[in-house]
């Protein structure tokens, strides 16, 4: 198979990474509070507030795709952590300890924020942290949205975020600037759709763009979201989808399938499942994961819009409203097969999905796979037993 043309926005790609976590170090020595926080988080906040979001999943995702999250995760384990814990947590948790840091130290909080939408392992990691680092802690709770949106559970948000902006303001000692708020969801809502019409690009048949390229692009809608920084990139890369459509470049040769996969990637084999796939045709098009970040706000009513977008969020809703996301995805990118990825390091995303298959099989009639894993640590990666399912899964798709 020929060599993937590189996109030419990743030097800029890979620039605005190292600008982020150069920005960390900056921060401390000009005393701006360096805050942690969990990805599915109003940062927008914390832009509005000056002081600089980190994101310690990155930093786990990061370990992860070096392929040494095995090594701090047994750092981790020695000091009584569970192998069993999130992948992410174990890395953070390992680094913490570490005298050695491979992929760069991870940047220690004055401030630790944390929503609970993701997961109730990201309460805890944060939760330790905080005592290890003597870090003030915040937690925004987010309860489980079923079937109907309800007003009161808004209501609960809107007021913790109001007194988060007072956590913010003693904390920061200054007063909060909602003007600038509005300006961050500004920019935060240009990058998005940006990163929207990017996602979209992989409908197209053959398509310029997947998952796997999506996964390694998503680093600034997490970390950059509601800056210039995000929208410039992002506006860049879209262009260059512009031209590779005009082009004909397409992200793999012989686009025959696509296909749907659920959630997180196996970050330590990412080039593996692309080549596996694109072996067979098949190019991996969409997932909830890299959709997370794709949220619309009105500037006009900021709080109210950000408890709808982050409350909203899938990994906060019902099993139910969860397989109808999927099948939804499913429909708008005419895929032909699914891939549900049992992550052993994110149970609540794991929970129930032999039943998602079975339902979403029956639903849509089209042919999917379960497989079991870990997102980051290699020792729960059995190459030849996912090679297997993959195979048998591959010969589903060509009988249709």
């Amino acid at each position: 198979m020929a060599p993937k043309q590189e996109f030419k926005t990743t030097a800029m790609f890979k620039q605005l990474m190292s600008q982020y976590y150069a920005q960390g170090v900056e921060a401390r020595r000009k005393n701006i509070p360096v805050a942690w926080v969990t990805a599915v988080f109003p940062v927008e906040i914390l832009y509005a507030a000056e002081v600089f979001p980190y994101y310690p999943e990155n930093f786990g995702a990061l370990a992860a795709a070096r392929k040494i999250a095995h090594d701090l995760s047994e750092l981790a384990e020695a000091k009584g952590y569970f192998y069993d814990l999130c992948g992410y947590a174990r890395c953070g948790i390992g680094d913490a300890y570490a005298q050695e840091h491979p992929v760069g130290e991870i940047e220690r909080p004055d401030i630790i924020f944390c929503c609970n939408t993701q997961c109730g392992s990201l309460p805890k990691w944060f939760e330790a942290a905080s005592r290890f680092y003597n870090a003030p802690y915040f937690l925004l709770d987010a309860p489980l949205i079923e079937d109907a949106w309800e007003e009161q559970v808004k209501k609960y948000f809107i007021k913790q975020l109001e007194e988060m902006i007072d956590f913010l303001e003693q904390s920061t000692g200054k007063a909060f600037d909602y003007n600038r708020l509005v300006r961050v969801l500004d920019l935060s809502n240009e990058a998005c759709r940006l990163w929207n019409e990017i996602l979209d690009t992989a409908a197209l048949k053959p398509a310029p763009f997947g998952f796997f390229d999506a996964c390694f692009h998503m680093a600034p809608i997490v970390t950059w979201r509601g800056t210039e920084e995000a929208v410039t990139y992002y506006r860049a890369l879209k262009e260059e989808l512009d031209e590779r459509i005009k082009k004909g470049i397409y992200a793999i040769p012989n686009e025959r399938y696509k296909i749907y996969w659920d959630h997180i990637p196996v970050w330590p084999r990412l080039r593996w499942f692309a080549d596996l796939f694109a072996e067979h045709g098949a190019l991996v098009v969409v997932s909830q994961y890299t959709h997370s970040w794709a949220y619309n706000f009105d500037p006009s009513n900021p709080l109210e819009s950000l408890a709808d977008n982050y409350l909203k969020s899938f990994v906060n809703r019902s099993f139910d409203k969860r397989i109808d996301l999927k099948i939804n995805f499913m429909k708008k990118y005419n895929v032909d097969g699914f891939v549900l990825f049992s992550n052993r390091s994110c149970k609540p995303n794991a929970f129930g999905l032999y039943d998602k298959s079975n339902v979403i099989k029956n639903v849509t009639g089209l042919p999917g796979v379960v497989f079991e894993a870990d997102m980051s640590d290699l020792r729960f990666f059995s190459e030849e037993q996912v090679r297997s399912k993959i195979e048998v899964f591959v010969e589903q798709l060509k009988e249709r």
